[in-house]
């Protein structure tokens, strides 16, 4: 029997978790479901999700690292294929678990990662990125001939709604970075030999209304990490020239958000987009910064506290 490990890192997140947890024991999946919680919240996320068959662990906030707390978590759980889900998505239908593990079936295939899906009451900014970065249409990574990987336009992965095979997460943890850890994983088990797949069958909804302060500071980490993850020498995608690719992306925002009669938004658009931009410029460039300026910019501030640079394994 197939045993799969959920493991689901928690933090303030008392309107979403009951909701998530049905639909996880709604699934129409044959095998065994764990659910392993790790959790920082300090309201009612504990209290909710222990009404469900969970293990729970209470994980402090400056302990929390985005890679570190899903290795504890993997190392703890019991099945053959880890889930990482974040604690706010919305699952769309009760085949998500199966369509998640369906590519599988190839053993060189090492992980998964589904289709997101914007939420309702997501902003058009966030909506057009969500449905640029997740497309309809599925593909698989691996290397080339030239044992390169070509991304094109493509994500390496997302563990925002993924499954990764347990005994290969045994010889590659999940990095512990500042940020962009899901990626630089995909990234290396692809230079290991083995297949990342995406599939645009198993869905989830996912999306966040961030402020301008919000936005810039994810996106300095991103800025921050990326280009690490990119950078290696077998990795081929569209480098290009950084305003070009800025503006090519815009142009197609803009376009979106008048085709879908938001132009009202299109003022507030050009600003936010600004932010994430010139975010994501410094911190490509944070290795030019002291540490108190990456600190103050930066999102995961507490990352600073225990390392000194955006990856640490």
């Amino acid at each position: 029997m197939t045993k799969v490990s959920i493991i689901l890192p928690t933090k303030n997140v008392e309107n979403y978790i009951g909701n998530l947890l049905r639909n996880v024991y709604r699934q129409d999946f044959s095998g065994e479901i764990e659910t392993i919680i790790l959790d920082s919240s300090d309201d009612r996320t504990p209290e909710i999700a222990k009404d469900f068959p969970v293990e729970f662990i209470r994980v402090e906030e400056d302990d929390y690292n985005y890679g570190g707390t899903r290795n504890f978590g993997a190392h703890m759980a019991k099945g053959n294929y880890l889930i990482f889900l974040s604690a706010d998505v919305v699952i769309k239908d009760t085949q998500w678990l199966t369509k998640l593990l369906k590519p599988f079936k190839d053993s060189k295939v090492a992980g998964v990662f589904g289709r997101q899906h914007p939420k309702k009451d997501a902003n058009p900014m966030e909506e057009f990125f969500i449905q640029y970065v997740y497309p309809p249409e599925n593909y698989i990574l691996e290397q080339d001939g030239q044992g390169k990987i070509q991304l094109k336009d493509r994500m390496f992965f997302s563990n925002t709604n993924a499954a990764i095979r347990k005994d290969i997460w045994e010889k590659i943890k999940i990095p512990e970075m500042l940020m962009s850890e899901d990626q630089e994983w995909s990234k290396r088990v692809l230079l290991s030999g083995y297949k990342i797949v995406y599939t645009s069958e198993s869905v989830v909804y996912h999306s966040h209304d961030y402020s301008l302060r919000q936005v810039f500071h994810r996106f300095f980490d991103s800025g921050a990490t990326l280009p690490y993850v990119y950078g290696h020498e077998k990795v081929e995608y569209p480098r290009g020239n950084f305003i070009f690719q800025g503006l090519k992306y815009l142009k197609a925002e803009c376009l979106y958000i008048v085709s879908h009669g938001e132009a009202k938004c299109l003022p507030y658009a050009m600003l936010y987009e600004f932010m994430r931009f010139f975010g994501y410029f410094l911190g490509s460039n944070h290795k030019y910064m002291p540490l108190w300026l990456k600190v103050m910019l930066c999102n995961k501030k507490n990352h600073w506290k225990r390392y000194n640079d955006i990856v640490v394994n």
